[in-house]
């Protein structure tokens, strides 16, 4: 028997093949005892082996074994047949040995076939599957490349309704001169630390100036020219 498991046509061919050797040894002890015998017995061996022959013909042709039949039944003729005991004797050895050798070899292209035909299945089986693989991996990237696409157009629709961006100040222009403030706004606090001017709202009075001097330019006082 194989080393692999075969189907169950192919295990149902070979026990019945293998049945069929072990009646080939039958056969053959059946032909031997023909041929030994001298007396007119002998034509009881050669009756025998022609029925079981046309028997076996009819279960090979059921298992649709045409050539196991074919075979079985030109043995059966022959040992039917008369002539000279000798002869037929011969003639019988050569055929069951034919017979057996055949049905070896029946065996074995049996074992043989069904082998190579779960391969070609399984490389089948294996080209449905990486087929299958490609056509789900196709699949999922046309689906990511529409993705993407869907998420691209609306990156492009946001940038369009949000307007284009400021430019950037070149090198060396001057700095955008600060709009004045609108009537009735807060004034800006001063920094810390830093005195309001004078006359500026929230700044401390001026000091008075000194009798007998008067105010400068600047604010100071200028000593009075005294007459003499």
């Amino acid at each position: 028997m194989p080393g692999f498991k075969l189907s169950a046509k192919a295990t149902e061919t070979v026990e019945y093949l293998e049945a069929v050797l072990k009646l080939a040894d039958h056969y053959t002890a059946l032909v031997e005892q023909f041929a030994a015998a001298k007396t007119k017995n002998s034509d009881m061996y050669a009756s025998q082996l022609a029925r079981e022959l046309s028997q076996l013909r009819q279960k090979a042709m059921m298992k649709n074994l045409g050539f196991i039949a074919d075979t079985a039944g030109q043995l059966g003729v022959m040992a039917s047949r008369g002539g000279s005991p000798m002869m037929k004797g011969r003639m019988l050895r050569d055929g069951v040995a034919a017979f057996r050798s055949l049905v070896e070899r029946t065996i074995k292209g049996t074992i043989v076939a069904d082998e190579n035909e779960q391969k070609e299945k399984a490389h089948l089986a294996e080209k449905a599957k990486q087929a299958e693989i490609e056509h789900v991996r196709a699949r999922v990237l046309a689906e990511e490349a529409r993705e993407a696409e869907r998420k691209g157009a609306a990156a492009a629709a946001g940038t369009k309704s949000a307007g284009p961006a400021p430019a950037a100040p070149r090198a060396g222009a001057p700095a955008p001169a600060a709009s004045p403030a609108k009537p009735g706004a807060p004034a800006a606090k001063p920094a810390a630390g830093a005195k309001p001017a004078p006359g500026a709202p929230g700044a401390p009075p001026a000091p008075a100036p000194a009798p007998g001097s008067a105010a400068g330019p600047g604010g100071g006082s200028t000593p009075t020219p005294s007459r003499g």
